[in-house]
């Protein structure tokens, strides 16, 4: 079977992760950094593509790569409407709502779909999109709130999430569609769903003031709290803030840093004992949540990113879930693989893409609101 070579991209703010994926191997995983002034003439993130395409034309260059030998591209889906997890074909009209930003992200992580359009038509090869961030599987208990017509959107880390999930069900000699997992995506922002055959049918809303205390986002906060936060001097949007980017460990100890708030308490420090304490605690809070969601019937628990290379974190964790099901952690990223394999399977035939509707997989429910 012919092993195809698919080159990823993964745009950040101040930098443009790229990948080579072969087979079943990632042949290199390299991130292009860059500076305030590479974008100086820039008025919007749409400005910036040709300059991260001819960088990362560089970068190519330097790792010698054959760039006849590149199968296809494989683009972080964003910017896009709500769609289910899967792979798609990035076609004219993903290529059109990415670079117009219909969800209205302002992000430049919109430029993943952008700068692969644009490098596939030049290597006349096919592009893809892998379970994007707007990716929309909630069942329809989870959508509910107790206001009419106010829903909860789907919000966390698919790309990721669902890599470590196929991975983690290969390497157990099963099928992710298959099987029943809580995914735990332990970062800045964390977020923690319930994966059932397959689909996320319910997790926190990461970066919205809901789940755990994270490193930079407060975690769990009610009408109460806002109230209260204002009676204080806060404006709405400083709330906000503080739900999203500028809560948690960096409010509580005055840096997101893990290592920093670690070695703050190796010194004695009780308030960043107490704050990295109520973070793990609210994890195996939330982790719970989940498996009530599944009914019990969990397969295993899968820890992931970054704040999973703390060892300490992942066992005490393990002591507050560690009854609900079998507990494997897997740290670190994995979108360059989730990227790469996503693209492969559809080469290989072992999956079919998927055709991006330019609507919302879920526009309400059919009573009236």
């Amino acid at each position: 079977m012919k092993e195809y070579t698919v080159l990823t991209i993964n745009p950040g703010s101040s930098s443009t992760k790229m990948g080579l994926v072969r087979g079943n191997e990632v042949v290199f995983d390299k991130t292009v950094d860059h500076h305030k002034e590479d974008f100086a003439d820039c008025k919007t993130f749409a400005d910036q593509e040709p300059i991260r395409v001819a960088m990362i034309m560089d970068a190519l260059k330097e790792e010698n790569v054959d760039l006849s030998s590149i199968d296809a591209i494989s683009g972080r889906g964003v910017g896009l409407y709500p769609c289910a997890g899967g792979t798609y074909q990035i076609d004219d009209l993903v290529y059109d709502h990415a670079k117009k930003d219909v969800m209205g992200i302002h992000h430049p992580a919109t430029l993943g779909i952008v700068i692969s359009y644009k490098l596939s038509k030049q290597l006349g090869v096919p592009a893809f999109f892998v379970n994007p961030m707007p990716t929309d599987e909630l069942c329809d208990e989870a959508r509910m709130t107790g206001i009419k017509g106010i829903y909860r959107p789907a919000k966390g880390h698919p790309l990721n999430q669902k890599q470590v999930a196929i991975h983690h069900s290969e390497l157990m000699g099963k099928k992710y569609e298959d099987c029943n997992y809580i995914l735990l995506h332990l970062g800045g922002g964390s977020s923690i769903t319930a994966h059932r055959k397959g689909r996320m049918i319910d997790g926190n809303r990461a970066g919205d003031g809901q789940g755990p205390i994270c490193p930079n986002r407060s975690g769990d906060i009610c009408v109460d709290d806002v109230a209260r936060c204002m009676k204080k001097g806060m404006t709405f949007d400083e709330v906000r803030e503080m739900a999203s980017g500028k809560g948690g460990l960096l409010n509580l100890c005055g840096t997101d840093d893990l290592r920093e708030v670690k070695s703050m308490i190796a010194d004695g420090d009780i308030e960043a004992k107490r704050a990295y304490d109520a973070m793990i605690y609210s994890m195996g809070k939330w982790t719970a949540m989940m498996a009530g969601a599944l009914k019990g019937e969990v397969d295993g628990i899968l820890m992931t990113g970054g704040m999973a290379y703390d060892t300490e974190l992942c066992e005490k964790l393990k002591e507050y879930v560690g009854w609900i099901a079998p507990v494997y952690v897997y740290p670190g990223s994995f979108e360059t693989e989730a990227l790469g394999f996503g693209a492969i399977r559809v080469l290989s035939g072992q999956e079919q893409a998927k055709k991006y509707t330019g609507r919302p997989v879920w526009e309400g429910f059919d009573f009236a609101d």
